[in-house]
């Protein structure tokens, strides 16, 4: 699946944007349209709520995102249906961004969409 920025979607694809919360806090939102969840019930051959959903969060701060197993990132499991996502731990003074995907249980990582880049301010 390839990743496309949250700015540049049709109405029905994925969408995720990132927002400064507190310090040390980031909130994620996202909205999956209908027939983009039958489309990944049916990618993965697993129904809607017992995909395996996570956010995994960049630090883009010296680097982009390469999907060459150098980028530092942390996975949070989510639940999908709520829309959004309080993501703390976050650093001063450091860039982030952040994929919505499905991760299953060995680990494998598939991206749906990415968000925006946040900075924290120092």
């Amino acid at each position: 699946m390839k990743v496309k920025p949250a700015d540049k979607r049709s109405v029905d694809e994925p969408a995720i944007r990132m927002l400064f919360r507190q310090p040390n806090s980031l909130v994620a939102t996202w909205d999956i349209h209908p027939s983009w969840k039958k489309r990944l019930e049916e990618m993965f051959n697993i129904p809607w709520s017992d995909l395996p959903f996570a956010l995994r969060l960049y630090d883009v701060t010296e680097r982009e995102v390469k999907d060459d197993g150098l980028d530092s990132y942390v996975d949070y499991g989510i639940n999908q249906e709520s829309g959004q996502w309080i993501i703390f731990g976050i650093e001063r003074g450091r860039t982030y961004c952040v994929d919505l995907g499905v991760r299953m249980l060995g680990g494998r990582f598939y991206p749906i969409t990415r968000s925006n880049p946040v900075e924290v301010p120092s």
